[in-house]
């Protein structure tokens, strides 16, 4: 029969699957896990692998630039493996006069990054770069471990000057005329100064006069811009102003103009000031700024200092609440606070504006210096520190998610190579059995299941090693890991299925490689699925399972699929075979192993099928007869029925035989031809010759069929008188080169030349 009892009635790609799953499953469980262990290369995995050795890697800021007497900090990156402990991060190299805030950093556990703040005196030579060398070190389990030193460039800058932004918050009211043209007039030698004492300054004034009548702050511009280091084109802008306005009542709205204020755009690490310039003190409103806010605003936006410019002799102009907000700490006493600007007398400007250009403007100077120089000096803004990635030096498996040491890449090139080939060996055992008891009904002899085991061994091995040397190219990226991991599988069932063809009657080579690359990429897919749900070793299990039953599947398909000509051999009507046609010889016979087909209760070989020249051919052994037959002939071979079908369904028409010569009178009957007859198909049988009666006129006669060791009869004479006979002719010289049953002709040396037609090797 087919195939065992509980599975007959499957149909033969089904049937051809599970052979080939239960072959990949065993292949990958009994071998395949054994195997990685035994000879994979130790991998940064847990259990049952040895636990790897510790790793650690680090990375640091390519380039980094510092200010004399300023600080920076150089970022560092670290990758461990194999542990947690804390990682010491060094410096070396540095400059004279650069040194680090602390001898050491020490990276936690629970982190991978940190940052070595570095400090410039002011004795730094600058100009010149330094080549740092960041080192690394970890001591897990109180065993050392090392990170390969990197390198980063150092480069000390020239101390800058010492920023300063200033925005004078001042009051255009009706009484303030005199201070307008002082700021006006004195702004020249007031931005001499600030550059004479190296202080980077900037100007912005913020007019306001009283909201309840209408008349909101206004910033004034230049070129667009808030602040202006251009003093005549501050001089410009301040010189359009005329006091006026204000209403009737005292106070103003200064609260809002203060708060306003702090929304400039001010530089980062300069010295942030505000310059109140008022003749009147603050007005509360219902719904305006409160001394509370204005003072929270100051301390918001980091203004640094805030002078007031006020009648502070005079109680009515609210130096009490200016001084309230300048000191930033409302209801605390005073003893406890620290003053965040300074005082000036407006008084000395009532009358004219000289005392503010040469008095008041060279006492802010020195203020306002004294904060600069006293802000520390800013880190350079670089575009962006270029932070190189620390990375280990591993490879992957292209069936586990491990990593090895880049070192033992041989080593698992070997290891995944001989995983592969267990596994193809057995899906090859596996399909070649089913394949030899589907046809005969008995399990492989030792030769062939040694050649199935072999030949999968082998396939495997070169699928393997070539999957995963495809597999190690894939760049790091995840997507594209994906994409050659699966064409690693897909090489490996390609040439599995290439190797089953050759076990397979008359499957072309083309096709199992077709068939063979489908399963192994079903193959792979598993794999994955299998190995993002349950991990690595039930993934390979499924990849071992899915790759047999695609493989055992697909070539089954193709082998149906692409057949011209094929043999139904019907054991039962429930029991159905088909072997395809093709060069190779398929015999249907009761000797299991000379025969394809094992046929129950018929000769050793009974029938003989191939095609020829288009045609399929069919040979009754014992008749010793060969004619081409069309689709659906029917043959009976003891307890089976062989069916011939062919793609087209039409019946091949065999080629015409010539008509013989006619036989001259004196000469006898010319040499039979040779049936192409295997001479292991049947043993010689004696043939009688037939007596031949006397036609009445000469008509060629079908010559017997030679039988080798039988002498043909001689020719008999016509009862009429003939002349003498004539000798008869030499015969023909054999050609060395033809077989010796058929007298075909085949190419090859003596002694190797194989006949498909006989199937036997001369």
């Amino acid at each position: 029969m087919p195939a065992p009892a509980f599975l007959s009635r499957l149909p033969k790609p089904v049937l051809f699957g599970l052979y080939g799953a239960v072959g990949g499953l065993l292949g990958a469980l009994l071998f395949g896990e054994l195997i990685m262990l035994a000879l994979g290369p130790k991998a940064s995995a847990a259990p049952p692998l040895p636990p790897p050795e510790p790793r650690l890697a680090v990375g640091a800021s390519d380039k980094l630039q510092i200010y004399q007497g300023g600080t920076n900090k150089l970022l560092v990156q670290i990758a461990r493996d194999g542990f947690d402990d804390d990682v010491t991060v060094r410096v070396e190299g540095l400059p004279p006069g650069v040194t680090p805030a602390a001898r050491e950093l020490v990276i936690p556990a629970t982190k991978t990054a940190g940052d070595v703040e570095l400090r410039a005196t002011f004795a730094t030579a600058v100009g010149t770069e330094h080549k740092l060398k960041v080192l690394a070190t970890a001591k897990p389990g109180g065993k050392t471990v090392s990170a390969e030193p990197i390198e980063s460039r150092l480069t000390p800058l020239a101390s800058p000057m010492p920023l300063a932004d200033i925005v004078f918050v001042l009051d255009i009211t009706g009484s303030m005329q005199h201070q307008i043209d002082g700021l006006k007039n004195g702004i020249g030698t007031f931005a001499n100064d600030l550059q004479r004492a190296k202080v980077d300054a900037r100007f912005g004034c913020l007019t306001f006069r009283d909201l309840d009548e209408g008349e909101p702050s206004e910033a004034l511009m230049f070129g667009g811009l808030q602040f202006t280091a251009d003093a005549n084109a501050f001089s410009r802008e301040v010189a359009r102003l005329r006091a006026g306005g204000g209403g009737e009542s005292l106070p103003e709205s200064s609260l809002e103009a203060i708060v306003d204020a702090t929304k400039y755009d001010f530089r980062k690490g300069a010295a942030r000031t505000l310059i109140l310039i008022t003749d009147a003190a603050p007005k509360i409103r219902r719904e305006g700024a409160t001394l509370k806010s204005t003072a929270d605003a100051l301390t918001d936006k980091q203004i640094d200092l805030l002078h007031l410019v006020i009648h502070n002799e005079r109680p009515d102009c609210g130096r009490a609440e200016y001084r309230e907000v300048q000191r930033g700490a409302i209801g605390i006493p005073g003893d406890k606070v620290t003053d965040r600007g300074k005082e000036f007398s407006l008084s000395q400007t009532a009358r004219d504006s000289a005392t503010f250009t040469n008095v008041l403007l060279p006492e802010m100077t020195r203020a306002i210096v004294a904060a600069a120089e006293a802000k520390p000096a800013p880190r350079p803004e670089l575009a962006k520190q270029e932070v190189v990635q620390p990375k280990l030096n591993t490879v992957k498996a292209v069936q586990s998610d491990q990593t090895y040491d880049a070192s033992a890449t041989g080593q698992l090139v070997l290891a995944v190579g001989v995983w592969t080939g267990a596994i193809a060996a057995l899906v090859c055992l596996f399909l070649v059995g089913g394949q030899h008891h589907y046809l005969r009904g008995t399990l492989p002899s030792v030769g062939g299941t040694l050649a199935g085991l072999g030949g999968g061994l082998v396939v495997g091995l070169i699928g393997g090693a070539a999957g995963q040397g495809l597999f190690l190219l894939a760049p790091d990226n995840a997507t594209l890991a994906m994409i050659f991991r699966v064409l690693g599988w897909t090489i490996l069932g390609a040439l599995a299925g290439a190797g089953l063809s050759l076990f397979v009657p008359n499957l072309k080579l083309v096709l199992g490689l077709a068939g063979g690359a489908v399963g192994g990429t079903a193959g792979a897919i598993g794999y994955i699925v299998v190995e993002s749900v349950a991990g690595a070793v039930p993934g390979r299990l499924a990849g071992g399972l899915a790759l047999g039953l695609c493989i055992g599947l697909m070539v089954a398909v193709v082998e149906a699929a692409f057949r011209r000509a094929w043999l139904e051999v019907r054991f039962s009507e429930r029991e159905v075979i088909t072997v395809n046609l093709g060069a190779e010889p398929v015999k249907v016979g009761g000797d299991a192993k000379a025969c394809t087909v094992w046929a129950r209760g018929a000769a050793d070989v009974a029938l003989r099928y191939f095609i020829r020249d288009g045609k399929v051919i069919c040979t009754d052994v014992p008749a010793r007869e060969e004619f081409a037959v069309a689709d659906g002939d029917t043959r009976a071979a003891g307890k089976v029925t062989v069916v011939v079908r062919t793609g087209s369904g039409t019946a091949p028409v065999a080629p015409a035989r010539p008509a013989p010569p006619p036989v001259p009178k004196a000469k006898p009957a010319p040499a039979p031809k040779p049936l192409d007859i295997d001479e292991d198909d049947a043993q010689p049988l004696p043939i009688s010759p037939r007596p031949a009666s006397p036609p009445p006129a000469p008509v060629p006669t079908r010559p017997p069929v030679p039988v080798p060791g039988v002498r043909p009869p001689a020719p008999v004479a016509p009862k009429q008188t003939a002349p003498p006979a004539a000798p008869a002719p030499k015969p023909a010289t054999r050609d060395p080169d033809a077989c010796p049953s058929c007298g075909r002709k085949t190419p090859g040396r003596p002694g190797s030349r194989y006949c498909m037609v006989c199937d036997q090797t001369y």
